[in-house]
């Protein structure tokens, strides 16, 4: 336990008396300062009033002129947290009972022995470390707590569902500042005791992180063999991030003798955006079908690595096609040689025998197609349609269906590259705000947002909060309640109709939210209006 020095008031109406006893306190030991002394309890609560003084120990004389010292304690002991002794120079066992009933530690009477007040004041200091030691043991508890809390809702955040902003309130909690995302993800998933290794990998993780960083984080399993950290940033240096999960990986490696890849985000203040991360991210890992795992994929480091040679089974051609596709992409010829190609790649699909080697091609030509496409773009809007390549083959259920979601995909590529071209286009705050009033009671996240302007969600939400001085979710819940406010007075929908027209399902959350906003509940509020309307 850190021990701190016990901050000491000192209350009599009499000087001398007063100047004493602050020597006497201060001659016990060093454990002790005195931060106030007043001659009156009325000083001291007005000083207080405007001050809001912090102290752990407040010794006062009972019979004071305005206000005695129990009616001082009483007082206080309503806004403030403290222990209290109180002197008297009446050794009247009834003062002795109020000053305990009004919450004081010790009574002495005067005249003070300095033995004696020694012996006192060091018991009083025992119960006030004693009493710091709880309240900093509870606190941890409450913490610890709170920790475990947040990273259980995390992991739900990463399950692939669509979020409401209205759910993610909870992310106010969170310490202000940057961050950063990390997955972790094993190359090779044939281990000889998965559930051993796995909890090799979690503990290489806290401990390297505790021990080399002290960094605030937040640890939890994802699908498969990889895990998610959230990880609060403290240094100011460049590429700290790519260098952290450089030197994870390494002692992920290192420990657990398995072949890894991470993939890091760039630095980020809004925690909205965690949906839209945790899809980049998947999308990064994607590149090890071009350059090869055992690698730390990030935004900025992708253009650095060197293409290894991809050997395909039974995919004569393709290879040679893919090259062609790119190379015409560069020419943006949509309706002429790329579309020739396409279809040329295609009809090589349909004549593979296995439905994994349909799938790593398409995983193959898209993850090209969208690394071509991070070359020249400066907002990476693009690395959620690798997201979207990796469930084509999957959630086809014959070649005809595949053949229909590729074309739809390219489209989106092609709207991609037009975009690239484009100078100006329409004020993204103003586009935001009027499509978020139209979709009120609709599921809103920044992903549909960002795609309705369209920007990059990362760099949509820092430029939002540039222009307002408000986040996304703050203009998000403030237009709800607004609205909510105004069906409240000028219609008779049941409060429960009003939330679902505004887009909460919970109406007690709602209710909550509400009266944060406006002071009251729904119905108190309206209850209210029409009480002062009479």
């Amino acid at each position: 336990m850190n021990t701190r020095q016990v901050r000491t008031i000192v209350v009599d109406d009499e000087p001398r008396i007063r100047r004493g006893i602050e020597r006497l306190v201060l001659s016990c030991s060093d454990e002790f300062e005195i931060i106030g002394s007043f001659s009156s309890g009325i000083e001291l609560i007005d000083f207080y009033l405007k001050e809001e003084l912090e102290f752990d120990l407040l010794i006062t004389d009972i019979k004071m002129p305005g206000m005695d010292g129990l009616e001082l304690i009483k007082e206080l002991k309503n806004v403030v947290s403290f222990e209290a002794v109180v002197i008297s120079g009446f050794n009247d066992f009834k003062y002795l009972q109020t000053a305990i009933r009004e919450g004081a530690i010790d009574y002495m009477v005067k005249p003070l022995i300095r033995d004696e007040f020694r012996q006192q004041l060091q018991r009083v200091n025992e119960k006030i470390q004693q009493k710091r030691a709880e309240e900093e043991r509870l606190e941890e508890i409450d913490s610890e707590l709170n920790f475990v809390k947040q990273s259980q809702l995390l992991s739900e955040l990463f399950r692939g569902f669509e979020m409401d902003l209205s759910k993610l309130d909870w992310i106010r909690d969170f310490p202000q500042g940057s961050y950063f995302l990390l997955n972790i993800s094993k190359d090779n998933q044939e281990m000889y005791n998965p559930e051993q290794i796995t909890k090799s990998v979690e503990h290489v993780i806290t401990d390297f992180l505790k021990q080399n960083h002290g960094m605030n984080h937040w640890l939890w399993k994802g699908e498969g063999s990889c895990y998610w950290v959230l990880i609060q940033h403290v240094s100011n240096e460049d590429n700290s991030a790519y260098k952290l999960a450089k030197n994870l990986q390494s002692q992920i490696r290192s420990i657990t003798r398995q072949a890894n890849t991470i993939a890091v985000s760039e630095m980020f203040q809004d925690l909205t955006l965690l949906p839209s991360l945790r899809d980049n991210l998947l999308s990064l890992l994607q590149f090890r079908l071009i350059y090869g795992g055992n690698q730390v994929y990030s935004l900025s480091s992708i253009g650095k690595y060197e293409m290894k040679k991809v050997i395909v089974k039974d995919s004569k051609g393709i290879e040679t096609l893919i090259n062609k596709i790119l190379q015409s992409l560069e020419r943006f010829q949509k309706e002429g040689e790329t579309h020739v190609l396409l279809r040329q790649f295609l009809k090589e699909l349909e004549m593979l025998n296995s439905p994994q080697e349909i799938d790593r091609n398409i995983q193959l030509l898209t993850v090209q197609v969208v690394n071509y496409l991070l070359k020249y773009s400066k907002t990476k809007d693009e690395i959620p349609l690798i997201h979207e390549a990796l469930h084509l083959a999957k959630s086809s259920p014959n070649f005809n269906t595949l053949r229909g979601n590729f074309i739809v995909w390219m489209q989106r590529i092609y709207t991609s590259l037009d975009q690239l071209n484009k100078k100006e286009q329409a004020d993204p705050v103003q586009t935001s705000k009027k499509w978020i009033l139209g979709n009120l009671g609709e599921n809103i996240t920044i992903e549909k947002i960002a795609r309705e302007i369209p920007m990059n969600p990362t760099y949509f939400c820092e430029y939002f909060k540039n222009l307002t001085g408000e986040t996304v979710l703050d203009y998000v819940t403030k237009t709800r309640m607004e609205k909510a406010k105004k069906l409240l007075l000028t219609t008779d929908l049941k409060v429960y109709d009003i939330a679902q027209q505004v887009g909460y399902s919970d109406t007690k959350y709602f209710s909550k939210l509400f009266k944060k906003y406006f002071g009251e509940v729904p119905s108190k509020f309206k209850e209210k209006l029409k009480y002062n309307s009479l």
